[in-house]
């Protein structure tokens, strides 16, 4: 724990030499910019997003199960009808995963802790499905 105390505190005290004198971000005027939102609204954005991406995975869930029913053949046979799959339909399926990992970069760099690991665990979540759903589409060429 000590050890973990004096690292934190030695990121957190890193100064630079600027003409012969340190100087902190809180000297330049960029201290403001650099401070993180409190726990509450990290915390309430952390919610709110959440909400919005387990409904956007439930979405892209749903999706999966209606394209896979729909080229499925009858019970016992072959899938009904073979097709490419084209650059727009794996952009469609990869837009999910990818707009989740720029969100939580984002908020990692606006030190929203709570928000960027919620963020982090739904892309993963999206990348598996996206995994699962290019596998799919992949099957029926």
């Amino acid at each position: 724990m000590v050890w973990w105390k004096r690292t934190w505190n030695g990121i957190g005290g890193l100064q630079r030499r600027v003409g012969g004198r340190s100087v902190t971000d809180e000297d330049e005027g960029i201290g403001a910019e650099r401070q993180r939102p409190s726990r509450l609204t990290d915390a309430a954005v952390a919610l709110l997003l959440a909400v919005a991406d387990a409904a956007a995975l439930a979405g892209v869930a749903l999706l999966m199960f209606i394209v896979g029913m729909s080229h499925s053949g009858p019970p016992g046979g072959t899938p009904a009808k073979s097709e490419d799959v084209s650059p727009l339909q794996l952009a469609v399926v990869w837009f999910v995963p990818c707009a989740l990992a720029v969100s939580c970069y984002v908020h990692a760099r606006l030190r929203m802790p709570i928000t960027s690991v919620v963020q982090g665990l739904f892309c993963v979540i999206g990348t598996t499905l996206a995994i699962g759903q290019t596998n799919m589409l992949l099957s029926f060429t």
